[in-house]
């Protein structure tokens, strides 16, 4: 069986992307604080006590679902928001857009005799070709122990750079165990895979749930999985971070995705009745050019 690297919370994100670039995957052990983990599992508990199993062949029958995540405990807000992780985020989305978002938040248990899902990867969901090019990342997040037997995930480690044309076909037969890792980690760890990679929930032989929960990034101008604008009300918006804010999509990725009657969404939000002058969000890059075409223009209407 192939392994997944682990690394101490500690470990620059150097080397947490080269284990990325290499396999695909990486464990970062013991990220959440005791006092955090034991938060959330109390705070995410009580709403997946509360909701019934899904009922489909790729969710599953004995697996609970649940999304929304950063109104049922305030610790999924600062798991969203740690500098080494956005770091990792940074170095892979940010060369293909102007700014990312969350692409979902979602907590996945497990039940008992649940089989293993089909595997698959995750990017699919954007209909586009975008060969050597990562367009989301997930991080998913052991609220629970992750075993060789309770479900952990089951990756396929450098199958983000099989041919696309020929991965689905790799990946639905089956695969040596020398190709096979499963992603077992300690609660509070978090494992970082690529939207590129193969990998499935695996199968649970316990008697006890396992608990794991998603966060998701992904490139600003693509629609995000999780529709975060009917999720959360104008309350729970207005108390996030800034920058969380900004996560769940209200921003505008330049020069104009995301506006609103030429305001930035956020102004909007905050003074929804106010009149103010129609905004342009040009890239950096374009304004002196723009200016300079302007400025042109002006001197030849005026010779």
């Amino acid at each position: 069986m192939a392994d997944v690297k682990h690394y101490k919370a500690s470990a620059p994100a150097e080397t947490l992307i080269q284990a990325l670039m290499e396999d695909g995957c990486v464990v970062i052990d013991n990220t959440l604080s005791a006092a955090q983990h034991s938060k959330l599992k109390g705070d995410l508990g009580r709403h997946l006590d509360a909701i019934p199993d899904c009922q489909g062949d790729f969710y599953g029958y004995v697996t609970k679902r649940l999304g929304l995540l950063f109104n049922k405990s305030d610790v999924f807000q600062e798991m969203a928001l740690i500098p080494s992780i956005l770091s990792i985020m940074d170095h892979y989305l940010l060369p293909s857009c102007s700014q990312y978002q969350i692409n979902l938040t979602q907590a996945i248990s497990i039940g008992p005799n649940e089989p293993r899902q089909i595997m698959h990867q995750d990017d699919p969901m954007f209909p586009f070709l975008h060969p050597g090019k990562e367009v989301m990342l997930n991080c998913m997040w052991a609220i629970d122990d992750f075993t060789e037997t309770n479900g952990s995930t089951v990756l396929v480690p450098g199958s983000h750079k099989w041919p696309r044309e020929e991965s689905l076909n790799l990946a639905l037969n089956e695969l040596p165990p020398d190709q096979i890792a499963l992603g077992t980690m300690k609660a509070g760890s978090v494992l970082i895979y690529l939207g590129s990679l193969f990998h499935c929930g695996g199968r649970n032989e316990t008697q006890t749930r396992r608990c794991g929960a998603v966060i998701s990034y992904s490139l600003g101008w693509l629609r995000q999985a999780e529709n975060a604008y009917l999720g959360y009300s104008l309350e729970e918006l207005q108390a996030m971070p800034p920058r969380l804010q900004e996560l769940v999509g209200y921003f505008v990725h330049k020069p104009n995705l995301g506006s609103i009657n030429g305001m930035h969404p956020l102004d909007f939000v905050n003074n929804p009745t106010g009149r103010a002058l129609f905004t342009e969000f040009l890239p950096d890059a374009a304004k002196p050019f723009v200016k300079a075409f302007r400025d042109q223009s002006l001197s030849k209407a005026a010779a």
